[in-house]
């Protein structure tokens, strides 16, 4: 394989409207489920009115992807921002609630899987370097996992350093294997098609 096609460009690439909501929702209500569990049940503090604000903004973003956007089938482009969104939103969230060290970190790698499996390579690029970013940022910047003062304990920097190094493996293994994925599934889609239409032609001729 050329490491020139690992980031070939393929136009006009879409995402179903559908899919991305449902996504959206589920991170969404997920998001709501932990930050109350956290606070209200373990009793663990930390900014719980910010974070709620938040969530909220995600709410009010997917009620106009899901109402004003009105393409079932949404553009590269526009897929693209949403899910940068997502990425900031959630690298927001987690800069309240410990940062690398909370174990939702891990879900900073979402976008830019979707992203390979569903977009172009060119886009997955793109989010794979800012979820990048994010995570070195959270590395470094955060405020303390909740619970953590409480028990008088704190991470040590190279497990941090650790933890955002296996994330990154992460990224790159799924991502990678997003792509290749999509690609193999178009090129099986496309042989089924062609083959459908040489069987058709067939049949006309007789």
């Amino acid at each position: 394989m050329k490491f020139s096609t690992l980031f070939k460009i393929e136009k006009n690439l879409q995402l179903d409207k559908r899919t991305l909501v449902t996504l959206r929702w589920i991170a969404i209500i997920g998001q709501l489920i932990a930050v109350n569990i956290v606070y209200y049940v373990l009793k663990l503090d930390f900014p719980v009115i910010e974070s709620h604000v938040i969530i909220l903004i995600g709410v009010i973003t997917n009620f106009y992807l899901q109402f004003r956007i009105k393409e079932i089938q949404i553009k590269d482009l526009i897929s693209f921002k949403f899910l940068t969104y997502d990425l900031f939103q959630l690298s927001i969230l987690l800069y309240f609630t410990g940062g690398i060290s909370n174990p939702f970190s891990i879900l900073l790698i979402i976008p830019a899987i979707v992203s390979s499996t569903l977009l172009n390579n060119l886009t997955t690029t793109l989010l794979s370097i800012l979820t990048l970013i994010c995570l070195f940022l959270l590395t470094i910047f955060h405020y303390p996992l909740p619970g953590i003062h409480e028990n008088e304990f704190t991470f040590p920097a190279y497990y941090l350093f650790g933890f955002f190094i296996s994330i990154i493996i992460g990224l790159v293994f799924l991502s990678y294997f997003g792509i290749r994925f999509s690609g193999e599934s178009k090129k099986r889609s496309e042989a089924v098609t062609k083959l459908e239409q040489i069987i058709a032609k067939e049949y006309e001729l007789e």
